[in-house]
């Protein structure tokens, strides 16, 4: 089921990192409203920054998909598919983290969670940096995050490396998928901290680098299902 529903998350992942960027170039133009329809909030429907919206709710989607793919991983059993009880360990993990993650995605709870943060430093740190949009989210789950994509995608790549397959191009397929994730998540935070820094230094964050952020973030998330696929496939999990 999850290899029939990867190209068209593919698909639909383009499509809706291009009208996310399409909200951003048409913010305030002329042609909004066409026969009395507001094509502008149309788009916002579309936009992965919003809340509350069809993006969001496919962003939703992609991390859940992910902890499906993991969960082959995690639970799964093959002659060919021999693991470690620790390696296993670390998929049942990334599991449940992505669920986690999917849930997030459509509640904000990081957000909330680093406003509540800043407000805990803020009562012992005088000169703690201000943070309206709850961006001190970074600081409390960007470390255990980052330690655990990290731990997922050494022990992917243990497991691309000794993959049973006649065509090296699946192995190469399923490293380029692991590089690219590799690339995008951890540029998530990079982006997250610039917004911050921009947002406190000129009071104007950039809402080109969120449209980035989310791109990299469902692109970086997309490619880790792809890898957790096509491993469980070449495995026969």
């Amino acid at each position: 089921m999850l290899e029939k529903l990867a190209i068209g998350l593919l698909l639909l992942t383009l499509f809706f990192i291009s009208t996310t960027f399409i909200a951003e170039l048409t913010q305030g133009g002329e042609w909004q409203r066409v026969l009395g329809m507001n094509l502008h909030r149309m788009l916002e429907l579309l936009d992965l920054r919003e809340e509350n919206t069809l993006a969001t709710w496919f962003s939703s989607m992609v991390f859940l998909m992910t902890g499906l793919a993991f969960l082959l991983l995690g639970w799964g059993s093959s002659p060919k598919f021999a693991i470690s009880h620790l390696t296993r360990l670390v998929f049942k993990l990334a599991t449940i983290g992505a669920v986690l993650l999917s849930a997030d995605e459509v509640a904000s709870i990081h957000e909330t969670a680093g406003k509540w943060f800043q407000r805990f430093v803020s009562s012992f740190w005088v000169n703690a940096p201000p943070d309206e949009k709850g961006y001190f989210w970074v600081v409390l789950f960007a470390p255990f995050l980052l330690v655990g994509f990290l731990a997922a995608a050494y022990v992917l790549r243990q497991l691309i490396s000794n993959m049973p397959t006649e065509r090296d191009w699946q192995r190469y397929a399923a490293y380029v998928a692991l590089l690219v994730a590799l690339l995008c998540l951890p540029g998530v935070f990079v982006f997250e901290l610039l917004e911050w820094y921009l947002d406190n230094s000129v009071n104007h964050s950039s809402s080109i680098l969120t449209c980035w952020e989310e791109a990299f973030e469902i692109i970086g998330m997309y490619s880790l299902f792809l890898c957790a696929m096509l491993i469980a496939r070449r495995y026969q999990l």
